[in-house]
Parts: C-alpha cells; structure tokens; sequence
C-alpha cells in the first residue's frame, strides 16, 4: 500500500506523462484496467469449458468416474470463480 506522499507522487508522474504523450497514457491505463480480470475470467472459463466437454466426452465413452472427476473440477473452478468474485478480490475495479 502507497503511502499519502507516495500517491501524491505517483499522480504527478501520471499527469506528466499524459501531459506529455496522452496516447501513451491510455495505452499504459486501457492495459492496467483490462488485463488482470480478462487474464483470470478466460483462465476460469477455459477451464470450465474443458471440464465439461471432458465430462460429457467421458460419458459418452462409457467412463462414468472420469466424468465424475471431471465434473468435479468444474465445481471446483466455478465455486473459486464466485468466492473470488464475491470476495472483492476481482481486478475490475483497479
């Protein structure tokens, strides 16, 4: 955590560097925003898509316990999905 002086600081060097090159600054704030929540959503949605495709394939196939683990880690990524949502650890409002 920044210390009172530091932001102070840090919002100088902000209003410099968009008073010097605003496109660069946007670049540097769309980056900052977007990245670490559209980074951690596609890794859970990834891996949900994964895990069910898995599962139906596995059922398909005649494997009831893959389709069990399967179905498993996808309860288990959308459970720590919505814990980190509702924990206010989500990056959107960074």
């Amino acid at each position: 955590m920044l210390s009172d002086r530091e932001r102070e600081t840090l919002c100088e060097i902000e209003r410099n560097l968009s008073d010097e090159d605003p496109k660069l600054a946007e670049t540097f704030e769309g980056a900052r925003l977007q990245a670490p929540h559209d980074r951690h959503r596609r890794s859970y949605v990834a891996l949900l898509v994964i895990a069910a495709l898995l599962s139906v394939l596995a059922i398909a196939l005649g494997h009831l316990t893959g389709a069990l683990a399967c179905a498993l880690v996808a309860g288990w990524t959308w459970g720590a999905w919505q814990r980190r949502t509702q924990s206010g650890r989500d990056t959107r409002t960074r």
